[in-house]
């Protein structure tokens, strides 16, 4: 119920109280409507059999009240029906908008631990079970309880004792609502996990369907979907063979109670049924054929709401398990944000100094007693084995993670005490993994600076190397790439991630092995246009390319999440160790492999 309770307090009556209340009018005219008619249609039966009735004209008395009861009663629900739908689908843009956005603030250490299938089950199947649950329980429940409650008032003030025998069944209702709400809530949230498991290899397989098409791996990604879509079906099977069951309860109830009412309604008529000896004429002392009628009209009326309070529960269930998981992500806390406190940066020079500065990730120490300190223009490259730290190193630096202890800081300012988006302005970070978007080659290169003018874009792909080939596109910087860069090569994708990171003018720029997927010759002349750009600019290069270690200023040697070593290559490979066998393993080998690119070119 906490659940529940979070969601209506919060994200219906706080926003949209005056739509709730104008919702609640509708539901209860409908309502009032809707009980007026058995009792109009009692009151003429009563009239007809009474002595010396009216006849035809006071059938059409009753008829055309009945007709004007039932005209309201559309009209209310119409109204119902729109505010219901139309509150729900606002609350739904709510939940997405601020889920999305809580999606976009939350730090790579999130990211890190999710799928993309799970967040995105979220966003869609559990954003719509709470719809559904707030289009039916926020305002057209409230039609079932004034239905319900409006129907057993005027069973009360009808006869007693009938309203006490067909009300006698509600208790057990009810017992069997709760019961059926605990068991759907525990499947309900199953089937949410379950979908989210299958919509992730459903993600992966579109994602990387060229590689199983490569390695004709179609039949077991058959079989793997199959697996998680029939885990899927069984779980829901369950939920909705559990919601059968229990509705199945809560009509058999309603039925008895009808039956119960034919039996001690029609003995309590018979029973105060008077016949007069001198006229003939049949009076009745007690219950009344109109009321007993009434009473029959009322269960029938009952039907809908027993079966929408069924539907409810389930709904109910489904929502409680639906904002479960929503809010679990809307109240996740990113280690990475803003001090209250903190200040913009404004554009600093470029120095960068880790003090004392240990991270450790999920448990794990990943960087340890790391201090260097860089000054401003430096040129750094950073090497070492895979994970031995040198990516964690430079993601510190635009604080895509917080340090465990110690401090990074740019311009002598610690990186968490300056507003994070500042930090980002200063550092450009050119990653590995390149991200292209749906969208044409201006439109990604200008993402991070989308007021920059053609000419700009122009001059950064011209430094990354990329300008002819764009210039030879028939729509030029228009041509629109695919989903995640399909119709660009590895190395093309890499040569606009650069341009893209140059266009913003970082003061420091982080190159996260950026040329490792072009051809010996592009990479020599990305570098060659490099040092003029980073002329100026502190600069981190994560390379296995020789050529590039050989131009840094600075070499620092990672292992097992420290710097073992550091200096230029000219020292290092004078007085070192683990250089040395990288040097030998890694980069010589790598620098001649380009110099036989380049000369069978």
């Amino acid at each position: 119920m906490r659940v529940i309770f979070r969601i209506l307090t919060s994200l219906v009556l706080r926003p949209y109280a005056k739509r709730v209340v104008a919702g609640y009018i509708s539901v209860f005219g409908a309502a009032a409507f809707a009980i007026a008619i058995p009792r109009i249609l009692g009151l003429s039966v009563n009239r007809m059999l009474e002595p010396g009735a009216g006849g035809v004209s006071q059938l059409y008395l009753f008829a055309i009240a009945i007709v004007l009861a039932g005209a309201a009663r559309g009209l209310f629900a119409a109204g119902q029906a729109y505010i219901g739908e139309s509150l729900s689908q606002k609350v739904a843009y709510d939940i997405r908008s601020a889920y999305f956005e809580k999606l976009q603030h939350l730090s790579f250490a999130f990211h890190d631990r999710q799928t993309t299938g799970a967040l995105m089950s979220r966003a869609t199947a559990d954003v719509e079970g709470v719809r559904m649950f707030v289009n039916m329980g926020a305002v057209r429940a409230g039609y079932i309880f004034a239905m319900v409650g409006g129907i057993a008032v005027s069973m009360v003030l009808t006869d007693v004792k009938l309203a006490a025998v067909s009300l006698a069944f509600v208790p057990l209702i009810a017992w069997q609502a709760v019961t059926m709400s605990r068991m759907l809530r525990r499947t309900w949230l199953r089937v949410q996990e379950l979908t989210g498991d299958m919509v992730s290899v459903l993600q992966e397989n579109l994602t990387g369907v060229r590689v199983v098409k490569a390695f004709g791996g179609e039949e077991h990604e058959k079989a793997r979907f199959r697996g998680e879509a029939e885990q899927v079906r069984d779980e829901t099977f369950l939920a909705e063979r559990g919601f059968a069951r229990g509705f199945a309860v809560m009509n058999g109830g309603f039925m008895a109670a009808t039956a119960a009412i034919l039996w001690v309604g029609g003995q309590e008529i018979v029973g105060g049924r008077v016949v007069s000896t001198l006229t003939g004429e049949v009076t009745y002392t007690g219950l009344t054929p109109g009321d007993l009628a009434a009473f029959v009209f009322y269960m029938g009326m009952l039907a809908m709401p027993v079966r929408l309070m069924g539907w409810m529960v389930n709904n109910f269930a489904r929502a409680a398990s639906c904002g479960e998981r929503i809010f679990d992500i809307l109240d996740q806390e990113s280690p990475v944000e803003d001090r209250p406190d903190a200040r913009p940066l404004g554009r600093i020079k470029g120095r960068v100094t880790f003090d004392g500065v240990t991270f450790a990730y999920d448990g794990t120490l990943v960087l340890k007693d790391i201090d260097v300190d860089i000054a401003s223009g430096s040129t750094v490259a950073l090497v070492g084995r895979p994970g031995s730290g040198k990516t964690t190193f430079a993601h510190l630096i635009a604080r895509y993670y917080d340090v465990s202890s110690g401090r990074v800081t740019l311009d002598g300012v610690d990186v968490r005490e300056a507003a994070l988006a500042s930090v980002r302005d200063n550092v450009g970070v050119a990653q590995q993994d390149v991200f292209i978007h749906t969208a044409s080659i201006e439109e990604n290169i200008a993402y991070g600076a989308v007021g920059a003018g053609m000419d700009l874009v122009v001059q950064a792909a011209k430094t990354a190397q990329l300008h002819d080939f764009i210039d030879g596109l028939p729509d030029g910087y228009q041509s629109l790439v695919g989903e995640r860069g399909v119709g660009l090569s590895g190395g093309q994708k890499q040569r606009l991630s650069i341009a893209r990171t140059l266009l913003t003018d970082p003061p420091v720029l982080v190159l996260d092995d950026s040329t490792s997927s072009v051809d010996a010759q592009t990479e020599h002349a990305v570098h060659v246009a490099l040092r003029e750009v980073i002329r100026g600019r502190t600069s981190f290069i994560i390379t296995n390319r020789l050529s590039t270690v050989t131009d840094a200023d600075l070499i620092l040697v990672f292992k097992d999440g420290s710097i073992v070593e550091r200096g230029t290559h000219a020292e290092l490979l004078a007085d070192s160790i683990e250089y040395r066998t990288l040097y030998d393993s890694q980069l010589r080998p790598m620098e001649s492999l380009a110099e036989q690119e380049t000369t069978a070119s």
